[in-house]
Formats: C-alpha cells, sequence, structure tokens
C-alpha cells in the first residue's frame, strides 16, 4: 500500500460515521447532521467524497451504502476491533515480544487480561491455577519456568485430570528440577499428565489450549513469576494456537 492509497484509507476511517449511519437505508444529509453529531458542512464534504468512491449512492431522496460501501464498513469494523484487542493485550506484549505473537495478536479478540502488580504479586499465579483446577483436558508450553507455589497447588488436582499435555524447554525443565526437586518429580510423573522436551528456541512462549478458550502467559524475567495472564475464547485464537502447538510438539520429545 502506497501513501496515497494509506491517505484513502485514513479517510475512510475518519467519515466510517457517516458510512455507517447509511447502512440498511437511505438517509439524508439532515438526518446525518442529526444523528452523528457532525456539522453540515462536514457532512456535505463526506457524503460527496463517499459517492465518488462509490461507496455511496443516491436513493429515495439520501444516501445509501453501496455493496462496495458494505464491505468496507465491515473490514473498517474488523480493523477497530483489532486496534481494540492489541490496545488490551499491550501489558502481554511488552513481556513476549516474538513474531507469531505480534503477527497474531489481533485474534484475541475480547480477551480477558490479568496482570499482577505491587498490591498483589500473586495474582496471575492465583488465576492461573484456578484455571487448571477447573479444566479437564489441556495441552500447552512452558517456555519459563512456572512459579513453584503454582505448581504445588496444580498437582493436587491432577488425579481428576482426564489428560494434560505440557512441552517445558530444556531451560524452565531443569529450572524446575533444581528448584523443586523431588515434589516436580511426583508431580509430572502423575498418570494424566504427558512431558515433552524441546530446545528453548522451538518454543515461542507459554501457552495452553483447554476445554473452552485459549491463554497466553507472560513472566516478569527478574523474578521468574507470570506477571500477565491473556485468555480469550475466539475460534480464531484456538486455530491458531493449535498450529504453534503441533509445530512445538514435532520439535519436542517425550520425558
Amino acid at each position: 500500500m502506497d501513501e496515497s492509497e494509506s491517505d484513502a484509507a485514513i479517510s475512510l476511517l475518519r467519515r466510517r460515521p457517516v458510512l455507517s449511519a447509511c447502512s440498511g437505508s437511505a438517509v439524508t444529509r439532515r438526518q446525518l447532521t442529526e444523528t452523528t453529531g457532525i456539522s453540515r458542512a462536514t457532512v456535505y464534504r463526506a457524503t460527496v467524497a463517499l459517492e465518488e468512491r462509490g461507496v455511496l449512492e443516491r436513493a429515495d431522496g439520501g444516501y445509501r451504502t453501496t455493496a462496495r460501501g458494505e464491505a468496507l464498513l465491515a473490514s473498517s469494523d474488523h480493523f477497530l476491533t483489532a486496534i481494540d484487542t492489541v490496545d488490551r493485550i499491550v501489558p502481554l506484549l511488552e513481556l513476549v515480544d516474538h513474531p507469531d505473537l505480534t503477527r497474531n495478536a489481533h485474534l484475541l479478540g475480547d480477551a480477558e487480561v490479568t496482570v499482577a502488580d505491587a498490591s498483589n504479586p500473586y495474582r496471575v499465579v492465583d488465576r492461573v491455577t484456578e484455571r487448571f483446577e477447573e479444566t479437564t483436558r489441556s495441552r500447552g508450553t512452558i517456555a519459563s519456568p512456572t512459579a513453584s507455589e503454582a505448581m504445588s497447588r496444580a498437582s493436587h488436582s491432577l488425579a481428576d485430570k482426564e489428560h494434560i499435555e505440557r512441552i517445558f524447554t530444556a531451560s524452565a525443565l531443569e529450572t524446575h528440577e533444581t528448584v523443586s526437586g523431588d515434589e516436580f518429580r511426583d508431580v509430572i510423573t502423575a498418570d494424566s499428565l504427558s512431558i515433552y522436551v524441546a530446545d528453548d528456541e522451538a518454543v515461542p512462549f507459554s501457552f495452553a489450549i483447554d476445554d473452552d478458550d485459549v491463554t497466553i502467559v507472560g513472566h516478569d524475567p527478574a523474578t521468574g513469576l507470570p506477571t500477565v495472564h491473556v485468555e480469550s475464547d475466539r475460534p480464531a485464537a484456538r486455530t491458531w494456537l493449535e498450529g504453534v502447538y503441533e509445530e512445538c510438539r514435532g520439535k519436542a520429545r517425550p520425558m
């Protein structure tokens, strides 16, 4: 997209309220002024420009969207939703700077974001544990060491699981074995749990694909604690992470 095309796209987004008001039925300029709160002069310029672009047409004494206009209106909805989604998950993007996430962040629509802070540094640990207790089947990756407290609390519900599958990075596994020792080994030998190990570079970030939705976790590089937790039930997000998981799984080896 060159500069002139970018300018045209930005102009269309600025005039989106007028385009949206003309969707479905013909609307006069006076009605547009009343419904959008835009001045008459601005409405006049907008209708002229949008008609010239072929996204509005005259009908029944007013203006309505053309098929092209409806398609562009829907596309602008997707674009604005994507911007909102990216803004919502900024805390995760600040911790997980990986191209696979930045390229697909827009798929995490309506994400629920949990962030730990000084008032409650274990807020994300609590949420991770709560979700683990609720799910029966889960596949996922552990790219960074998880808080030993979370591992200990999660172990109590392993007997109730149908199947849990986790791919550890080699460094995360080594840290867990060093820090938690026998307790960690007891957890990973549970009948419902399958553990795999992959080289660090093969696992982009920590995530899980659970019964109904998916989650991505960001870890504080200084403490190792999970401090950001993003969850989404969007099918597109699930499809994307299932693909990432299968790629990681193909590079992993069973314990």
